[in-house]
This record gives structure tokens, sequence and C-alpha cells, in this order.
């Protein structure tokens, strides 16, 4: 089994997708979101290649989908680590570059 890696940017994806949707389905919904999302992060380790290449963000990027949101994840030495999480309907690019 290869290993992945969740960035902190990541994380913080993750946090407000789970904020998100706890605050309005509720919690149970938003556990469920998560969990399926970070299923994909197996696959995306086992399958590194997977997704389509957005190396204009940065060279060796690739995007996968999980449901409705898409993972942005790169290979590394230790193998793969998602970089960023965003909901597919948000503009990607403004997504990528919104102020910290």
């Amino acid at each position: 089994m290869k290993r992945y890696r969740i960035s902190r940017a990541a994380r913080a994806d993750l946090d407000e997708i789970f904020t998100y949707w706890a605050e309005r389905p509720g919690l149970d919904v938003a556990d469920r979101l998560v969990d399926a999302i970070v299923e994909r992060f197996w696959i995306l380790a086992e399958y590194p290649d997977s997704g389509r290449k957005y190396d204009d963000i940065e060279p060796g990027m690739r995007c996968f989908p999980a449901g409705k949101y898409l993972i942005y994840h790169h290979l590394r030495r230790r193998g793969v680590e998602s970089a960023h999480i965003f909901h597919g309907s948000r503009s990607q690019r403004k997504a990528w570059w919104k102020p910290d």
C-alpha cells in the first residue's frame, strides 16, 4: 500500500466542507460526505496518476473527482499529497488563488 499525505490547505478545505454541511442538513450528512472524500485518498495512493493533469497550476498537479468535489493532488517522494479540495461548481482558478 502506498502512502498519502493531506496538506494543511486540504485539511482546512475538509474542515470547511464539514462545517458547511453540518450547519445545513446536519452532522450525519457532513460525516458521510467527508468520509467519502477521504476514501478517495486511498484510491489516489494506489493510482497516483489518476485524474486530469493541471500543470498550469503546478507541474505534476492532478485533479480527481470525489462526488461533487475535486481533489487536487500530486506525487511526492513518499507518496501522494492532496493539495486542495474544492467544490466542482466553484471557479477553480479563483479557489486556488484566493487570498489567505
